[in-house]
């Protein structure tokens, strides 16, 4: 999995006590990073501070539809305003970049293959980018049409208050529509989110703060970051006590309350007209987050922990699954596992097959040690050759099509001490249509003499050296060409 940290795009935060704090002060929230990026992004420049939006006034970010429901699907609404979106240029800059990347989605710079159209909403059931989570994916549908065609909406941006539609077709301002949510992504979405705020919630009570998370991709792991490594009977512990929370089937609630959470927002929220959202898990969690959750923790269904992978000095990063994603994974882990078991002719207990995954890895690596001794007794005998040709000429060709660079220095360890007083030795390796070395050793005027005949021969050898040595490799060997080669070494 690829990954950048990034500042969220809307607010989320994490609060250090595992229960609800009698008085909640700024000093709880703090944001997050996230890594996760939409398939399809791309940036504003439509003027939206100067505007001009007729007729009714459209919810913002923080109080829209699917903020207030989640499990919302579908929702009629009207186009408020339709913008052409005009791809920014990006800024040019010499050297290396002094500052982090600017998470602004109207710096944020991106080809756009077709035209796209900024659509602004009354309201919006498709959840704009933020918070850890990415947007939303799902159809606007014109119903003023005979025949209405979906049009498919793969990207929804936050600017300022205002939530941002990117459609390939323009929609006139007053066009009543039909918003359709690709659901399936939004469950996954949500049982990942909640499950990350009720995994962090336990976290915060072992004295594992969060101190950012990432939301994999569709199929993918996420991950929590933590700034220590939590022991194997932690994790245990963490993963008893998140499932036995999803089978208490905690309610799960947003709260909206005034003076709160405010140094949470990016810079570009309206902290005066906007709207702080706090998600509630029973008494085990209260944070600032603008995402969509889920309603209670029986819906995030299992929230299963997977390896640990250390990270910046002491940091450490928890990877994890939840629900659909979680049993989906665990058995694609299962057939991986049987598969594995068929090949090695055991069991699929997982005792077995880690066992005979460690005989089959010190098999492979006593394999190994023979074909080096091998290799090198090998070496010998050519080495032996080619001094003995030497006793009568000044010019040795030596070619192995599959031993590679390794074993030529091997070769070339065996003769250095007689090659350098007696000629010269071409030694090469690969087969047709494929990559291989070359080394010349031997009196450097003779190396010299001899690598621009190579150069000559080999149309792909590319190389350097001097004195003693020379050593190329050849991107591709030509039909003919190693033969051409011996015949050219042989007959100077």
């Amino acid at each position: 999995m690829k990954v950048v940290h990034a500042l969220t795009k809307c607010y989320t935060s994490r609060s250090f006590p595992s229960r609800i704090p009698s008085v909640l002060s700024a000093s709880h929230i703090f944001s997050l990073p996230r890594t996760q990026s939409p398939s399809v992004r791309y940036p504003l420049t439509a003027n939206f501070t100067t505007m001009a939006v007729a007729g009714p006034i459209p919810s913002i970010v923080g109080a829209l539809k699917c903020q207030k429901d989640s499990y919302l699907r579908s929702f009629e609404t009207e186009v408020v305003s339709c913008e052409e979106y005009s791809p920014p240029t990006a800024p040019q800059q010499n050297g290396k970049a002094k500052t982090k990347k600017s998470t602004d989605p109207t710096k944020f710079n991106q080809n756009v293959d077709s035209k796209a159209y900024l659509i602004e909403l009354v309201d919006s059931v498709l959840f704009p980018e933020g918070g850890g989570q990415p947007t939303d994916q799902g159809t606007l549908t014109p119903l003023s049409s005979e025949s209405p065609e979906p049009i498919p909406i793969a990207s929804i941006q936050r600017h300022g208050l205002r939530c941002i539609h990117f459609s390939p077709t323009p929609l006139e301002p007053g066009t009543k529509v039909r918003q359709d949510v690709d659901f399936t992504r939004r469950w996954d979405h949500m049982q990942q989110h909640t499950g990350q705020h009720l995994l962090s919630a336990i976290m915060d009570g072992m004295d594992l703060p969060t101190l950012g998370w990432s939301m994999g991709a569709a199929g993918e792991m996420n991950y929590v970051e933590l700034p220590r490594k939590p022991s194997d009977e932690e994790i245990r512990t963490i993963q008893e006590e998140c499932n036995q929370a999803i089978r208490e089937n905690v309610a799960i609630t947003v709260e909206t309350p005034e003076g709160k959470g405010s140094d949470s927002l990016p810079e570009d929220y309206d902290r005066e007209k906007g709207v702080v959202r706090f998600i509630k898990i029973g008494d085990l969690d209260y944070n600032a987050c603008c995402g969509t959750h889920l309603k209670q923790t029986s819906h995030i269904g299992v929230i299963l922990l997977h390896h640990t992978a250390s990270v910046r000095g002491t940091n450490c990063r928890l990877y994890f699954t939840a629900g659909d994603r979680a049993i989906k994974m665990a058995t694609e882990s299962i057939n991986g596992l049987r598969a594995i078991a068929v090949s090695m002719s055991s069991s699929a207990a997982p005792p077995d097959v880690a066992a005979g995954v460690q005989r089959l890895g010190e098999q492979v690596s006593e394999g190994r040690k023979r074909e080096k001794k091998m290799l090198a007794e090998i070496a010998k005998f050519e080495g032996e050759r080619i001094k003995a040709v030497l006793q009568e000429g000044d010019r040795v060709f030596s070619y192995r099509a599959t031993d590679g660079l390794d074993f030529i220095n091997l070769v070339v360890f065996e003769i250095k001490d007689v090659v350098k007083e007696r000629g010269v030795v071409v030694l090469c390796s690969g087969e047709v249509k494929t990559t291989g070395s070359i080394v010349i050793t031997g009196k450097p005027e003779l190396v010299e003499s001899t690598a621009a005949k190579v150069k000559e021969v080999v149309s792909q050898a590319k190389g350097g050296g001097k004195g003693e040595k020379w050593q190329g490799k050849v991107t591709e060997w030509q039909k003919g060409e190693i033969e051409a080669l011996r015949k050219a070494v042989e007959a100077v």
